[in-house]
């Protein structure tokens, strides 16, 4: 028999109560995404020079404190810290690519077996590291490729923009009718980025599917789609609170000292993990699968 919202709700809790140790792929992951983060800066450091990049990174911080105390000698820093990097400029650009691609590749991993560890503990009562491994390695392909899959439906609300290159060419002879057309442009982006809300919201549960049911990308969004054609109002309520309790922290931590890092620890030892929980339980439960006793 399918749960009720509340009862999603106050059960997904009192599974992530007696299963903390689903917030260990969450520290996994900040912990290695900053390992990795480092050890390509410290590459960077040495293809470039330390000086080089030991300037760059006090440069950048220069510029940062300029912005905060409002001075209007930035952009004279940003151009000198332009200049100064300019020769290395094509390598930093792989740097930062690769930075990106690995932080990626890593957060799926891991992200594919926090999922399998609530999976675990809302199915069973309990879990443990064992699952992490079993569904990250099992589902991490899958994971990835059904990130990149939802990226390029998103990519697809591209063709809001089009108008404005259709009408800008013919009579600017290029992109830059951009600049004519400003309220068209801004319209098609606004329109692009609701689109990419409206998408985020419908294939919300698809990740959770995948692991749950051991789905291919396709099979995923398919079921995502239709969890949330059938479980609409579920669906909003359920990322509404969790958009609340996440940004809740930030706000009571804003002013107290060391309160970014506070605030950093909750995310990752408290929200992250309750969250997935509660997304693995609504998707179970709607779903009609065997969840452990209360």
């Amino acid at each position: 028999m399918s749960e009720e919202f509340r009862t999603v709700i106050g059960r997904g809790f009192d599974t992530w109560k007696r299963n903390i140790g689903i917030a260990f792929p969450f520290v996994l992951d900040m912990l290695f995404s900053f390992l990795f983060a480092l050890l390509v800066a410290g590459v960077v450091a040495f293809v470039i020079g330390i000086d080089v990049f030991v300037n760059f990174v006090e440069g950048v911080g220069g510029v940062f404190e300029s912005m905060d105390a409002g001075n209007e000698s930035q952009l004279i820093e940003v151009f000198g810290l332009v200049e100064l990097i300019k020769p290395y400029i094509g390598f930093l650009v792989v740097a930062v690519f690769v930075i990106v691609t690995g932080g990626i590749v890593i957060r799926t991993f891991f992200k594919a077996g926090a999922i399998g560890m609530a999976k675990t503990a809302v199915e069973r009562g309990s879990t443990g590291f064992g699952e992490m491994f079993l569904y990250a390695k099992r589902c991490f392909v899958n994971l990835l490729l059904l990130d990149a899959l939802i990226g390029l439906i998103m990519l697809a609300g591209i063709v809001f923009i089009l108008p404005v290159v259709l009408v800008s060419q013919p009579f600017s002879g290029g992109l830059g009718g951009f600049a004519d057309n400003p309220g068209l442009l801004v319209l098609g982006t606004l329109l692009w980025f609701a689109y990419m809300i409206v998408v985020s919201v419908v294939l919300k549960v698809a990740q959770y599917a995948l692991l749950v049911d051991s789905l291919h990308p396709l099979d995923a969004v398919r079921a995502g789609f239709g969890f949330f054609t059938s479980h609409k109002l579920d669906v909003v309520m359920l990322l509404i609170l969790t958009i609340t309790i996440s940004i809740l922290p930030g706000i009571i931590l804003w002013n107290i000292p060391f309160g970014g890092v506070l605030n950093m620890l909750v995310a990752v030892l408290v929200i992250q993990p309750l969250t997935f929980v509660w997304w693995v339980r609504l998707y179970m439960a709607k779903t009609g699968r065997a969840l452990a006793a209360p």
